[in-house]
């Protein structure tokens, strides 16, 4: 069986990271399988096996993804400058969203995470401050969003019940 080139080869090992990362955004890190990336690249498993032998290979590749999106929105001059920055975040920045929601795998809270708070300029105590207050106000605003949206998927009719209910009234 012929080699492929170099090229063809680059590519191959981009099509499977870029996809690896649309599926850890989008879905999750549990949808993350080779299975699933290979399938949506169109080529075999072992096709990836080529690339990467094993997920925490490919995992390499995705964090400093991830960290560039989250870090994207931040302001590191101040404690202040931070949180201001991190909230306003939450509120609008969807893609530094789904990183926090899905990045728990693929960042370890004990090195990166630290290494992100590691960057706010000022004062030791109004950092560690800042780091707690930022990090319970995703998970407040973070959840309530889910929670909204769940609740509204609850109340919202569905289809099947709206043609029920007709059927019963006619």
């Amino acid at each position: 069986m012929p080699r492929v080139s170099q090229a063809v080869a680059a590519e191959t090992r981009r099509k499977i990271i870029n996809v690896s990362f649309e599926i850890a955004m989008n879905e999750g890190f549990e949808k993350l399988t080779f299975g699933t990336i290979a399938k949506k690249v169109g080529i075999t498993r072992s096709g990836i096996n080529a690339h990467f032998k094993l997920k925490a290979d490919l995992i390499t590749e995705l964090k400093p993804m991830f960290i560039e999106i989250i870090k994207r929105p931040l302001i590191f001059t101040s404690s202040d400058a931070f949180f201001t920055s991190w909230v306003y975040a939450i509120h609008h920045e969807a893609e530094f969203i789904k990183a926090l929601k899905h990045a728990g795998p693929i960042i370890s809270p004990s090195q990166e995470a630290k290494g992100l708070f590691d960057q706010i300029v000022g004062d030791e105590t109004d950092i560690d401050r800042c780091i707690y207050m930022s990090i319970g106000y995703a998970v407040v605003h973070l959840s309530q969003e889910e929670l909204t949206q769940t609740e509204q998927a609850q109340k919202a009719p569905t289809k099947d019940l709206c043609i029920e209910e007709i059927t019963e009234v006619a």
